[in-house]
C-alpha cells in the first residue's frame, strides 16, 4: 500500500502497548495515565443520562447531529471556569472535542508544515509528541526543572523562530513539576516578544491538591491556545475535550473540526453538561483532590520505605504522577523488564523526552488500590535489587 510519507513521522504509542500489558493475569500497572475508576461518579452519570433521556422529543434532537462549536450550554460553563484561571473568555472562543487529544491533531493541522520547528518541555506528554510529528515538525526540548522550564534554553528555544510551544504548566505529565508564579510570568513574556503560540494544556489543572495554583499563562499573554478536559476528573470513555483559542483562530478552527469529526460527540456533552447542572462541581473536586493526595502520599511513604537512598523522586503538589530519577547513567529500559518479569509495569521516562531521559520513570500512583499500591513498590524495590 501507498501510504503517505507523513505516517513515516509518527512515533509508536508506548504507553497504549503497557495498557494491554496491564490488564494481564497478576499484573499491578503504574506505567499508564488512567484516572482512577473508583472515583467516577457512576450515579451521577446516569441520573444525568436518564435525565436527558427521559423527554422523547428532546431526545431526539440530543441524538441529531448538532453543532461545530459543540453545545451552548457546556461551552458558557467551561468559559465561566476560565475565571479560575485568572482570565475572562467568551464562550465564542470555545470549542469542544473528542478528548483534548484531538486538539493536538487539529492544531497540527492549522500550524505545522513538514520541517517547521516546534519548541516542546522536555520531558513533555507522550501522546502530544506523537500527534504532533505526524506533521514533521523539528522539536526542540526546553529541559524541565522543579519549578519549570529553564529560561535560558526557552528563549534560545523561541529564538529559532518556532511555530508552536507546547507546555503542561500545572502537574505535568510525566514529571509532576508545575511552573512557578515566575515562570509562568517569563515564559507569557518571552512569548510577547515572538510569533510563536503557546499550546497550554491544562488536564490537570484541576487536581491541585490545595486547589488551582496559580493563574494560566493564557491569562497573561493572548497568543496561547489552552486545551482542557473531563477525562481526569469526570470520565475519560466519554471523550469530552476543548480549547479555547484567539479570536483570529476562531474561523480556521471551526473549518478544520468541520473537514475531520464534523463534531465531538453531541451525546455525551448533553450527558456531560447536566452532569454539571446537577452536581457541586467544587465540593466534588474536593473530595476527588483529596483522595488523589492522600494516594500520593502513600506512594511517596512507600517509596521512602522501600527505596534505596541513592534514587530521588520528586514530591507533586497535584496530579497523578511522581518522577523518579534512578543514579545517572542507569538504564531505566533495564529495570522497566526487570519489574515486568516481577508482574509490574512501569513507565520509562524515555519516551517522554526529546534528549535525554534513558535513567528515569513515571509512576502513576491513581490506578492502583492501596494493596496493589504496596505490593507494587515492593516488587519494584526488588526489580531494582535484582540489578543495581
Amino acid at each position: 500500500m501507498r501510504f503517505s510519507e507523513r505516517t513515516e513521522d509518527v512515533i509508536d504509542s508506548f504507553i497504549m502497548k503497557l495498557i494491554s500489558v496491564s490488564k494481564e493475569p497478576g499484573m499491578i500497572s503504574f506505567a499508564t495515565g488512567l484516572p482512577d475508576k473508583r472515583l467516577f461518579d457512576t450515579e451521577g452519570i446516569v441520573k444525568a443520562a436518564a435525565s436527558v433521556l427521559e423527554d422523547t422529543e428532546s431526545a431526539k434532537d440530543v441524538l441529531q447531529y448538532g453543532t461545530v462549536k459543540g453545545i451552548l450550554p457546556l461551552r458558557e460553563k467551561i468559559a465561566e471556569r476560565c475565571k479560575g484561571s485568572g482570565f475572562s473568555v467568551s464562550e465564542e472562543n470555545v470549542f469542544i472535542v473528542n478528548g483534548s487529544q484531538e486538539c493536538f491533531d487539529l492544531i497540527g493541522k492549522m500550524f505545522i508544515d513538514r520541517g517547521d520547528d516546534m519548541a516542546v518541555d522536555d520531558p513533555c506528554y507522550l501522546g502530544a509528541i506523537q500527534s504532533f510529528s505526524l506533521y514533521g515538525p523539528k522539536f526542540t526540548g526546553v529541559p524541565m526543572e522543579d519549578d519549570g522550564p529553564n529560561m535560558n534554553n526557552l528563549e534560545a528555544a523561541l529564538k529559532r523562530n518556532p511555530k508552536l510551544y507546547y507546555s503542561i504548566p500545572n502537574h505535568q505529565n510525566p514529571s509532576g513539576i508545575s511552573y512557578s508564579a515566575e515562570k509562568r510570568k517569563e515564559t507569557a513574556e518571552l512569548l510577547s516578544s515572538s510569533d510563536c503560540v503557546m499550546v497550554e494544556d491544562d488536564a490537570y489543572g484541576e487536581l491541585g491538591y490545595e486547589g488551582r495554583i496559580g493563574p494560566s499563562v493564557r491569562a497573561m499573554n493572548d497568543n496561547v491556545i489552552l486545551t482542557g478536559s473531563f477525562s481526569k476528573i469526570i470520565s475519560p470513555g466519554m471523550r469530552i475535550g476543548w480549547m479555547i483559542v484567539p479570536d483570529e483562530m476562531t474561523d480556521i478552527t471551526m473549518k478544520c473540526i468541520e473537514s475531520s469529526s464534523l463534531h465531538a460527540n453531541t451525546f455525551s456533552q448533553h450527558i456531560m453538561n447536566r452532569f454539571l447542572e446537577q452536581t457541586d462541581l467544587d465540593a466534588y473536586l474536593k473530595e476527588l483532590r483529596k483522595e488523589y493526595k492522600r494516594k500520593c502520599m502513600l506512594m511517596l511513604d512507600l517509596l521512602g520505605d522501600h527505596l534505596p537512598s541513592e534514587l530521588e523522586w520528586n514530591t507533586p503538589n497535584g496530579g497523578m504522577f511522581i518522577w523518579l530519577k534512578l543514579k545517572e547513567g542507569a538504564d531505566a529500559m533495564r529495570l522497566f523488564e526487570s519489574a515486568l518479569n516481577k508482574k509490574l509495569v512501569i513507565m520509562p521516562g524515555r519516551p517522554f523526552h526529546i534528549n535525554g531521559g534513558g535513567n528515569t520513570i513515571r509512576l502513576n500512583f491513581a490506578t492502583a488500590d492501596d494493596e496493589e499500591m504496596k505490593e507494587g513498590v515492593r516488587r519494584l524495590s526488588a526489580a531494582y535489587g535484582g540489578l543495581f
